[in-house]
């Protein structure tokens, strides 16, 4: 019967010995699917929202932002204030995000800029303006 909380307790420790945190952490605790955001994102625009995702891609010229992706959803994290940044090499990686909900329209050269520093972006497709669902993140913890 002591093996049971010593293999729970080795779980839980492994499980998060291996994150790192970026930012200000991590502080909620309740995960909201990145599905129910985007059907509605207006709803958490005025609130920290919390996100588990896979992470699709990252700015490979220096972290600045990331592609989370849950099945066919995605959303562009960029973080707040410029203050942290993701290394280049964590497409893949499953991570948690802390952060705020924002809906606006890029510029087609902003949306241009941001194919060019994409893993398999293509700035040619880019014709016009674009709507997006993005995030600013105070907090991410990359898990093992």
């Amino acid at each position: 019967m002591r093996i049971l909380p010593c293999l729970l307790f080795a779980f839980f420790w492994t499980t998060t010995a291996f994150a790192e945190d970026f930012g200000d952490g991590i502080s909620l605790t309740e995960e909201t699917p990145l599905a129910r955001v985007l059907a509605e994102p207006e709803q958490y625009e005025d609130r920290p929202v919390l996100v588990r995702a896979q992470i699709a891609d990252v700015c490979q010229r220096k972290g600045c932002w990331t592609i989370l992706r849950e099945g066919k959803d995605q959303v562009r994290v960029r973080f707040k204030d410029y203050a942290f940044f993701l290394p280049t090499d964590c497409s893949g990686r499953e991570a948690l995000v802390q952060g705020r909900v924002e809906v606006k329209t890029l510029s087609a050269s902003l949306a241009r800029h941001y194919e060019e520093e994409s893993r398999d972006g293509d700035p040619d497709g880019v014709t016009g303006p674009r709507r997006e669902v993005g995030m600013t993140a105070t907090g991410v913890r990359l898990l093992p």
